[in-house]
């Protein structure tokens, strides 16, 4: 049996349509987790699925690729990466949301499913459709159509009960380990001594920009360029505030949602937990 012909199953085909149908109307709609969930089930048993069609030998390596690329595609250090391309004029987002790892489940499914022996007879014309279409949709599934860049307002307050340079120096030691990440898997990384910033070597891409108290004032709004978020800080030497005042994200056009939860989320989760955890990963290390 010709291996394209598996693209006739109806799971793959409706696994298409779905991805088709989330990403152009159902994201725009209503931006939820159910909505971001959605493509990356139907993704993950479709886009393997599709690559095994057209070389079947590798079908156990296309899937364990595809788990390895999903795994990486969510982590903090590919961020400087899609900037660059959206510098470059090729619109490209993502979400770091580690509970998408779920849907990892279900490469082992769309694994099972293609080495099934069904027998379909389409024709070379659907077929190359069928290619085409999904293809479509997987490029469309991290691109942000429709969509336009803007900075989300926020205005959420975080207290600490420590001094106002303990919280400078925790958010430094955080954006420190976000360039080490990054460091690891490029090499790539330089610092910048004289305006303390961390950027590609021969690129003018900043990573990070290691805050001085003494320079920073109260009512500043300071840019934190690892999770391009505008922040306020102030304090004295007892207590201390961040305020996230907005986080910088590609918004449908069109849509009605509101951001803030999710954007909230996911900076606490990547700034505030790792500021309140400070000693302990710092020991870790």
């Amino acid at each position: 049996m010709n291996s394209r012909q598996k693209l006739g199953n109806p799971i793959f085909i409706i696994s298409v349509l779905l991805l088709i149908v989330n990403d152009w109307y159902l994201k725009q709609a209503f931006s939820n987790e159910l909505t971001g969930k959605l493509s990356d089930f139907s993704g993950l048993f479709a886009f393997p699925f599709l690559l095994s069609a057209i070389l079947p030998r590798s079908t156990k390596k296309i899937h364990v690729f595809t788990a390895l690329i999903f795994i990486t595609w969510k982590l903090p250090f590919i961020q400087p990466f899609i900037i660059a391309l959206n510098n470059l004029g090729i619109p490209v987002s993502r979400t770091i949301d580690y509970t998408d790892y779920a849907a990892l489940m279900v490469l082992p499914f769309s694994f099972y499913i293609f080495n099934r022996p069904t027998i379909y007879s389409l024709k070379p014309i659907v077929l190359n459709g069928l290619v085409i279409l999904s293809s479509l949709a997987f490029i469309a599934t991290s691109m942000p159509a429709g969509k336009r860049e803007k900075f989300v307002d926020i205005n959420k307050t975080y207290r600490f009960d420590f001094s106002r340079r303990e919280l400078i120096s925790r958010l430094n030691m955080v954006q420190l380990e976000y360039v080490d990440d990054i460091n690891k898997y490029s090499g790539q990384v330089d610092f910048d001594s004289k305006k303390s910033i961390f950027h590609f070597k021969d690129r003018n891409d900043t990573l990070a920009i290691i805050l001085d108290y003494r320079k920073i004032n109260d009512t500043d709004t300071i840019l934190l360029h690892t999770s391009y978020a505008e922040i306020n800080i102030s304090g004295s030497s007892n207590s201390s505030n961040l305020e996230l005042l907005s986080i910088f994200q590609f918004v449908p056009r069109a849509s009605k949602a509101d951001y803030k939860a999710k954007a909230i989320r996911v900076f606490e989760r990547s700034i505030i937990r790792k500021i309140k955890n400070y000693r302990h990963f710092a020991y870790k290390k």
